[in-house]
């Protein structure tokens, strides 16, 4: 029996491969350069471990109810927050479909053609960069043909998602032992000049002022995202009480330190201007990245050769990720909640067991938002480039948001001796106030200049589609739950 325990090494690693990614360190190094790192760290001290501790606590005091998150914040609070938390969570991976919809064809465009054609001007003769609109329709197909491939059972298709996350886990050892390398064999030199300044300032000039550089603390916040699924596992240590914080602090302070020698890495590898003037974004910076360590190590061929792994790699990671987050999640927001929520024909299954009219439900939503954004964009054209920024900060922001009512669930229910807890971390009143402050301040300013940064240099366009998704469902899960409330 103790054979199958989960050791405490064991532990460590799944914490590190669920949260570390190269790709976050792509982004953040093409957004900030070295100033990242602060951000990081911050983010890892301050956020990662605490709110890790929090759920675990959070997960064994609830492991007997059925229910998840839902159950954990209606016993706590009550059960219009817990609606109302749970529509955000779920209203964050139909954000997260919205936008790997429409950009997961980046990684596809460098792994066949070594660039990124998506952001190429489609003008057709007009003047009007038809571009986005077209990834519009091939991204409405994308979820229409995966929600089909659904209805014959996800699980099938597991195995997509499994090489696509080796292939990840490759890159991530590559970069980091490849940069190192690089690193020392130029000569323990930077290629980026490491300063004091260049921790503090963003070589961007898009991320330069106070607004957007204090709002990348929210991408900082994201790149720990998924730390909340570790909550699972705890009772499957050799002795969680020994393990849990040990693993936590340990694991905590080793991705962090990664994502240090990460952005070092890169900075051996390439100085930020060698980013390309024209037609690199966030998404692409990482492939870019790739091509440089190829040419360090063994000339144009092999950078070629890592670039296109990486996109063969990112793409099949995506692919996969998309056919499991556009099941799993729904049938997580409609399982966990009191089943008089929903019409009989949501809680239909198929031969197959999938909720098919829910999942219908899905897709239309999903490819509603993709229509609307891909017609306005013909309205006010922007290119792909800038339709790839504001996924990227739709994502931070619709990802992180349902945190805060997680946080603060928790908190109410450190602050209610009827509630069983037992494993607790923040042994004192005053060390749980504390960190729920700070990372509920974490959290909300990191996203408040998020949203405020558009708005202050005009582009109201993209501070409102920031935001739109969000408060929408909010708007949805309030007059939904007060419906619910007068028939119960």
């Amino acid at each position: 029996m103790s054979a199958k325990k989960l050791k405490l090494g064991a532990f460590i690693l799944m914490i590190l491969t669920s949260v570390f990614g190269v790709t976050n360190i792509g982004i953040g190094f093409y957004r900030m350069g070295y100033a990242a790192i602060p951000m990081f760290v911050i983010g890892g001290l301050f956020f990662f471990i605490p709110f890790i501790l929090m759920m675990i606590e959070f997960g064994t005091g609830f492991r007997k109810e059925a229910g998840g998150i839902f159950t954990w914040m209606r016993h706590s609070v009550s059960t219009r927050f817990a609606f109302i938390g749970l529509t955000m969570w779920f209203a964050s991976y139909v954000i997260w479909m919205f936008g790997k919809a429409l950009s997961m064809w980046v990684p596809l465009s460098f792994m066949l053609f070594g660039r990124d054609i998506t952001v190429i001007p489609v003008t057709l003769g007009t003047g009007i960069d038809f571009g986005p609109f077209i990834l519009g329709v091939v991204a409405i197909a994308l979820v229409a043909t995966v929600t089909k491939l659904i209805t014959f059972g996800s699980a099938r298709f597991a195995k997509v998602a499994a090489i696509g996350g080796l292939s990840v886990v490759a890159l991530n050892v590559l970069l980091l032992v490849g940069g190192v390398f690089t690193f020392a064999v130029s000569g323990m030199t930077l290629q980026e000049p490491f300063t004091q300044a260049s921790l503090t300032a963003s070589p961007n000039a898009a991320f330069n002022d106070i607004i957007p550089f204090l709002g990348f603390m929210v991408f900082a916040i994201f790149a720990y995202g998924g730390v909340e699924a570790m909550a699972g596992v705890a009772d499957e240590l050799e002795d969680p009480e020994r393990d849990l914080k040990r693993g936590i602090f340990l694991s905590g302070a080793f991705i962090v330190l990664c994502y240090i020698i990460g952005f070092l890495a890169v900075g051996s590898i390439m100085r930020w201007s060698d980013f390309p003037a024209e037609g690199i974004t966030s998404l692409s910076a990482l492939f870019i990245i790739m091509l440089e360590l190829g040419r360090h190590l063994g000339g144009e061929w092999l950078g070629q050769v890592l670039m296109r792994f990486a996109g063969l790699g990112m793409f099949l990671s995506y692919l996969g990720a998309f056919i499991a987050l556009s099941y799993a999640p729904l049938r997580q927001f409609i399982t966990g909640t009191p089943s008089y929520f929903w019409p009989e024909r949501f809680q239909r299954e198929n031969e197959n067991g999938v909720r098919i009219e829910a999942l219908k439900v899905q897709a239309w939503v999903v490819c509603l938002f993709i229509a609307a954004k891909s017609i306005f964009t013909l309205i006010n054209p922007e290119g792909a480039a800038a339709l790839y920024e504001l996924i990227i900060t739709m994502t931070n922001v619709g990802m992180t948001l349902p945190y805060m009512f997680l946080i603060y669930a928790w908190y109410r229910y450190r602050n209610n001796p009827a509630l069983g807890k037992d494993l607790i971390f923040f042994k004192s009143a005053g060390s749980v106030l504390l960190a729920t402050i700070i990372s509920l301040i974490l959290v909300a300013f990191g996203n408040v200049f998020t949203v405020v940064a558009p708005f202050i240099s005009g582009d109201i366009s993209t501070g409102v589609w920031t935001i739109i998704g969000p408060l929408l469902f909010v708007v949805i899960a309030m007059r939904f739950k007060i419906k619910q409330e007068d028939a119960h």
